[in-house]
């Protein structure tokens, strides 16, 4: 069995272990619904008739991306701790799989799966907004919206989600992830510094800025790290989806060596 091909088995098995959760759909549906009814007639769902189909599906995006992804990790932070939990680590690594793949195919299966209800959001948004505004194209616009403005913000949350409740424990994280969500993306830097409008915002403004053409809420608000607030456009749109995604594959790289010196020194 070849590095791919076990990849490929450790996150086909995790994603079909983790779509099947009633937790997973039901706190993604609940939020998502929830976060829309909120909004009344302040919602996407009353832009005006004549609003370019990118910036209609694009403000759904980035509605969803305001609460969506707390759930997403919540759901996530105890998918290794529950392996201990249950006593199944030590089966699992017994198997002739790298703790790295390993480690590797529970965060591709798990990012897989607890972003499915998530995309699936999205359709459902581009479907009802296709039919009420006779335009079909807006469900391709809900694909592509999903994978610039939220995509990126699932794999930065999901990496953190699986691998810090080894350390902190997941009752401990869901708090401090809360904290941060709010702290981190919604906090104006007027009131303390946070990184609320820089490159690092998961909810994605600077890719929603640059699908829109638009200067979209949350990107580059005045505070402090400047250089992490440049005008958004193509490059800083660009900049902000790798960054995203460079911190949320860091903790399962840092996690996958720690794992991997452990096994060589208990042989």
């Amino acid at each position: 069995m070849t590095g791919v091909s076990e990849l490929l088995a450790v996150s086909r098995y995790e994603f079909r272990m983790q779509a099947r959760k009633r937790s997973l759909w039901l706190v993604t549906l609940l939020l998502g619904g929830l976060f829309v009814a909120m909004q009344g007639d302040q919602g996407p769902r009353y832009l005006p008739a004549d609003t370019p189909p990118a910036e209609v599906m694009t403000t759904w995006a980035v509605l969803f991306g305001i609460v969506v992804p707390l759930g997403f990790g919540m759901v996530l932070a105890d998918r290794l701790v529950r392996d201990r939990r249950l006593r199944t680590a030590a089966l699992l690594e017994s198997l002739p799989v790298g703790p790295g793949r390993l480690l590797a195919g529970k965060y591709l299966g798990g990012l897989a799966a607890s972003a499915l209800p998530v995309f699936l959001l999205m359709l459902v948004a581009g479907g009802y907004e296709s039919v009420s505004r006779g335009d079909p194209l807006l469900l391709g616009w809900a694909v592509l919206a999903f994978a610039v403005v939220m995509l990126p913000g699932l794999v930065f949350v999901a990496g953190f989600a699986l691998v810090c409740p080894l350390v902190l424990s997941a009752p401990l994280f869901r708090v401090l992830f809360v904290g941060y969500w709010f702290w981190g993306n919604m906090l104006g830097s007027e009131i303390l510094p946070s990184l609320t409008g820089t490159l690092l915002t998961p909810i994605g403004g600077y890719p929603a800025s640059w699908l829109t053409g638009e200067w979209q809420m949350y990107a580059g608000m005045p505070g402090w790290l400047s250089f992490l607030r440049p005008e958004p456009d193509g490059i800083a749109a660009l900049s902000s989806v790798l960054l995203l995604v460079l911190f949320g594959l860091l903790p399962v790289l840092v996690a996958g060596i720690v794992l991997g010196r452990r096994r060589r020194t208990a042989v």
